[in-house]
């Protein structure tokens, strides 16, 4: 007989109900987690990281409103490459009949090559005949120094100097054929092949800083390249810098003037040096590169109460000589840096950092050592073994080199607000003379450098 299930049939019901409803809970958390996370990662995700990216570019985009873009670049300049016979020579090898001066630049090529811009005042005209090579009072120099000059690493030529004329016409043709033909990218100021460049402002951009440059001299030894081509060498005037000025502040963010200026071995800035710095800094100009004294003068900021300012290194002194005084033979390496910050598509600039680097010519005729040194980096040694020494004795020293160094950077200098000497003209002995009137014009207010060098050795 079969036993009997006496389990009421609506308890079972009631279990699987149970089971089947406990499996439904089940499923359906396991849907909502499922379309949850289906929500999070197509919806919920998408939407908060659009509102975090749409914060993030608010606050970049208030962050730009208010913080400029900075760019930079250095600046070096040097005086004057200037080039007299035995250094003319020291370039030359009679065995292989070869010419090279980068013996020169050899211990200063890491000063020169860290810059972005480096700028020389290559003094005289050149010539690729080596048997027209010539030397004080009128000079002609070969065309490997400039070579030499571009290897060392400079990048700028400043030409507009007094000796640019020493032999005419030809000679600056020569000069000009060769920049164009062996560094055509290589700006040379200040003297012109055509009046289509005279007229047009040289610019070259570094780290996104539009630069122009300007460079002119007092005048000049000689009569110029000839009748017609006055174009060709840039002469201090003072309605033509106006407009150079001018039109080079609507083409560049900076304004770097080259002056070739001042009187020979005078250690104190003239008063036409002073009258015109105080014109070029109204006329908009950053920064003023000054030389021909062959000495060192002293450096500074100038600025009035109309807002202008400029920056003014007044004689860089002689870069490469083998002139034979103490001053002549200490030179200055100019460095600046150039800042532009640009703020809702307007640019400032700021010239930072300026300094002046002593530098030292040395020279020993007997061994053909020749070669720029930083003073930092010259030794008793060598200023013991130094051909000067022959004329002016035991004064050669390092110490006396620093000493007279710091002496002419610390001078005072002051400013002037007169502008009577900025349309006068030079003769032939380089006296001033006044234009209107024809008179000679005395500048009673410089100190030569050799009074000022005895007063540097009646101290010390």
């Amino acid at each position: 007989m079969k036993k009997k299930n006496n389990t009421p049939l609506n308890f079972k019901e009631k279990i699987n109900s149970r089971i089947s409803f406990a499996g439904a809970c089940v499923v359906l958390v396991l849907l909502l987690l499922i379309f949850n996370q289906m929500d999070y990662a197509m919806i919920r995700k998408p939407a908060q990281e659009a509102a975090e990216a749409a914060a993030k570019a608010k606050e970049e985009a208030e962050l730009a409103a208010t913080t400029p873009v900075v760019t930079t670049a250095t600046v070096i300049a040097v005086g004057d490459n200037l080039y007299h016979g035995s250094l003319l020579q020291s370039g030359h090898s009679e065995m292989t009949d070869t010419w090279n001066y980068d013996h020169i630049y050899a211990n200063v090529l890491d000063e020169i090559q860290a810059a972005d811009i480096a700028m020389i005042d290559q003094e005289t005209v050149l010539t690729n005949d080596h048997s027209a090579i010539s030397s004080y009072p009128s000079f002609a120099t070969p065309t490997e120094v400039a070579d030499s000059v571009i290897r060392a690493g400079f990048d700028v030529i400043e030409s507009a100097t007094n000796h640019i004329d020493d032999y005419g016409y030809d000679f600056m043709a020569q000069t000009f054929e060769f920049w164009r033909t062996s560094y055509p990218d290589i700006p040379v100021l200040g003297i012109h092949e055509t009046q289509e460049d005279a007229d047009t402002i040289t610019v070259k951009e570094y780290n996104g800083i539009k630069i122009a440059f300007l460079d002119y001299t007092y005048g000049t030894n000689n009569s110029g390249a000839g009748e017609g081509k006055e174009f060709m060498i840039s002469i201090f005037d003072k309605d033509k810098v106006a407009s150079d000025i001018q039109k080079a502040k609507d083409v560049s963010d900076c304004i770097i003037f080259v002056a070739h200026w001042g009187s020979e071995d005078e250690s104190m800035p003239s008063e036409y040096e002073k009258q015109w710095a105080t014109f070029l800094m109204q006329q908009g100009v950053d920064v003023i590169i000054g030389g021909h004294p062959h000495v060192l003068q002293p450096y500074g900021r100038l600025s009035d109460d109309q807002g202008h300012s400029t920056l003014v290194f007044y004689s860089l002194g002689n870069f490469v000589s083998t002139q034979q005084e103490l001053p002549e033979l200490l030179g200055g390496m100019a460095q600046f840096t150039i800042q532009k910050s640009t703020l809702n598509g307007e640019s400032t600039i700021e010239i930072l950092d300026p300094a002046v680097k002593p530098l030292v010519m040395h020279y020993n005729h007997d061994t053909g050592d020749y070669g720029a040194y930083m003073l930092e980096d010259y030794t008793d040694e060598l200023a013991s073994q130094h051909s000067v020494r022959d004329l002016i004795g035991d004064e050669f020293t390092v110490a006396n080199l620093q000493a007279t160094y710091e002496k002419i950077m610390n001078v005072n200098v002051k400013p002037s607000s007169n502008t009577n000497l900025l349309n006068v003209r030079f003769d032939w002995e380089g006296n001033m003379i006044d234009k209107t009137t024809g008179n000679v014009v005395e500048d009673t207010e410089s100190i030569s450098i050799w009074d000022y060098y005895g007063q540097l050795y009646q101290e010390s």
